[in-house]
C-alpha cells in the first residue's frame, strides 16, 4: 500500500469504529486474564489511550485493537484517531489481511500470531512444491577406503573406443537414477551392442559372462580416469556408515535450522480401503520403483532374493498401524524359478507367520507374457541348481529373465497401472489437495521457529 497516514489527529466514537473480521484471523482476542492486556487497561484507566489508531477512511480499525479493546472495558466514549487514505472495505481479503499485518509487526505475539502471520506470506504453491522437491531429493555422500595400496602402478590406455562411448551413452541416458548397477548397464547395451574390440568385427558385445566381465573392468578404469562419473555405478552388496561431527554447536544448530520442518508429506492413502505394500527383489532397481512409489507414498521393501524376517516384521507392523483389514502386495521379482516362489512365500508368510489372513500378492512384474512381448534377454545366472527348477521349466521353458533387463518405463508402467487400478483415485486427489494446504501451514511454522533460532543465535 503507498497510501499515506493523515496527521491531523481527531477523537472518534468508539462505538463508529468499525473491527475488521479478518483481525480475528490472525491475532488472539482481547482479554484481561492475559497479564500483558490486563496491564494496558490499567495503563489507559490512568493515563489515557496515548498512542492514536489508525482507521481507514470508511472507518475501519487498521491498528489499535488491543487499545480499542481496553477502552470498550472502560466505557470509553471516544478515543484519539488518525487515518490512512485507504477504503478498507474495497480491499481483497488478502490485501486486508496484508494491511492489518504491516501494522502490527512491533508488538510481542503469541506463537500462533505469528505462525497466521507467516502464512501470509507464503504461497501454496510454491510451499507445495518445495515438498514435492524434498520427498524426491535423495542424499549422496562421496567416501574413500582406507587401504594400503601398495607399489604405484599405471593402468593401460582405454582403446576400445566404440565400447566405452556406448556404456557412457546409456549411463548418461539413464541419469536420473544414478547410481545404477554394472548389471544395470550390461541390460542397458544389450539394446544396442557395440563392439567390444573396434578392429574386430565379430566382438560384438552380447549377453554372456566374458562380455560381462569386459564391462566391469571398463567401468572400472573409466571411472578412475575421470571419463565415467563415479557416482554413476554403485555397488549395493557393499553399503557404508559415515561418522563426522560439527566445528562448533553454532554450525549444528545452523544445519538444523535449515532442513528443520522440512520434508512434511501426508500418508496420501490414508483414505484407501486397503493397505498396499511394494516388494522388490532387486536393490539395485529401487530408485526406479521408488520414483513411481513415492508420488504414492506406498512403502517399498527390498527382499534381495527370499527376504529376511526383519522385513516382512516392519511389513506387518505398518499394515496393523494402519488399522485395515486387507493387505495388498505388489510384487516385482525376477522371471525365474526362485523370482515365481518369492512373490508366493512372502504372501505366504505373512499369512502364516504374521497371522494376516486376508492378503493378496500381485505378480506385477516380470511375467512370461512380459518376457515374450518385450523380447527380453535371457538372465546371465539362470540356476539349474534351484529346487524350485523343474517345475519353472515344466510351466514356463527354460528362459529365464532378471527384473533389471526390463525397460525402466515398462516396470514403472506396470507398477503404475497396478497401483491406479486398486486406489480409489478420487480419494487419493482429495488428499494431494490437503497436502498442498497442510505444507503451507507447516511452512508458516518452520519459519516462525527458524526466526527465534536465528534470533537467538544474533542474540
Amino acid at each position: 500500500m503507498t497510501s499515506k497516514i493523515k496527521s491531523v489527529l481527531s477523537h472518534f466514537y468508539v462505538a463508529q469504529i468499525q473491527v475488521a473480521r479478518e483481525n480475528d484471523l490472525l491475532y488472539e482476542p482481547f482479554g484481561t486474564a492475559n497479564s500483558d492486556d490486563a496491564a494496558l487497561v490499567v495503563s489507559i484507566n490512568e493515563l489515557g489511550v496515548q498512542e492514536p489508531l489508525t482507521l481507514s477512511n470508511d472507518g475501519f480499525l487498521l491498528s489499535g485493537h488491543r487499545r480499542l479493546a481496553a477502552a470498550k472495558y472502560l466505557r470509553l466514549e471516544t478515543v484519539p484517531v488518525r487515518f490512512k487514505d485507504i477504503n478498507f472495505a474495497e480491499l481483497s481479503k488478502p490485501e486486508r489481511l496484508e494491511e492489518l499485518r504491516s501494522f502490527n509487526q512491533q508488538r510481542d505475539k503469541t506463537p500462533g500470531e505469528k505462525i497466521r502471520e507467516q502464512l501470509l506470506q507464503i504461497d501454496p504453491e510454491e510451499a507445495y512444491a518445495e515438498l514435492c522437491r524434498k520427498r524426491v531429493a535423495q542424499q549422496s555422500d562421496a567416501v574413500t577406503s582406507n587401504v594400503d595400496l601398495g607399489a604405484i602402478k599405471k593402468r593401460k590406455r582405454i582403446t576400445t573406443v566404440q565400447f566405452l562411448e556406448a556404456a557412457q551413452k546409456v549411463i548418461l541416458d539413464n541419469m536420473e537414477y544414478w547410481p545404477l548397477t554394472v548389471r544395470r548397464v550390461h541390460y542397458l547395451l544389450l539394446n544396442n551392442p557395440p563392439l567390444r574390440h573396434d578392429k574386430k568385427p565379430n566382438s560384438r558385445y552380447e549377453n554372456e559372462r566374458n562380455s560381462y566381465q569386459a564391462l566391469t573392468n571398463l567401468l572400472s578404469r573409466a571411472r578412475l580416469v575421470g571419463i565415467v562419473s563415479l557416482q554413476a555405478i554403485e555397488d549395493t552388496t557393499r553399503p557404508i556408515q559415515l561418522g563426522g561431527g560439527f566445528s562448533s554447536s553454532e554450525s549444528f544448530v545452523r544445519q538444523q535450522s535449515e532442513n528443520f520442518l522440512k520434508g512434511y508429506s501426508r500418508n496420501l492413502m490414508q483414505g484407501q480401503p486397503h493397505h498396499i505394500e511394494i516388494m522388490l527383489e532387486k536393490n539395485a532397481l529401487r530408485s526406479i520403483i521408488e520414483k513411481v512409489a513415492r508420488d504414492y507414498c506406498i512403502p517399498v521393501t527390498t527382499g534381495r532374493g527370499f527376504s529376511s524376517l526383519s522385513p516382512r516384521y516392519d511389513l506387518y507392523g505398518r499394515f496393523k498401524r494402519s488399522g485395515k483389514d486387507k493387505l495388498i502386495l505388489l510384487m516385482l521379482t525376477d522371471f525365474d524359478p526362485d523370482g515365481e516362489q518369492i512373490a508366493a512365500s512372502f504372501a505366504r508368510s505373512m499369512r502364516d507367520d504374521f497371522g494376516v489372513m486376508n492378503v493378496h500378492a500381485v505378480k506385477v512384474a516380470l511375467t512370461a507374457e512380459d518376457v515374450e512381448l518385450y523380447n527380453l534377454p535371457s538372465d546371465l545366472d539362470a540356476k539349474p541348481s534351484s529346487p524350485n527348477y523343474s517345475k519353472f521349466i515344466e510351466k514356463y521353458g527354460h528362459k529365464a529373465v532378471e527384473l533389471d533387463a526390463a525397460p525402466v518405463e515398462l516396470l514403472q508402467k506396470k507398477l503404475r497401472d497396478a497401483i491406479e487400478s486398486l486406489v480409489d483415485v478420487a480419494e487419493f486427489h482429495a488428499q494431494i489437495d490437503l497436502e498442498k494446504k497442510e505444507s503451507r501451514i507447516v511452512e508458516a511454522y518452520r519459519r516462525t521457529a527458524v526466526q527465534a533460532i536465528a534470533g537467538s543465535l544474533h542474540g
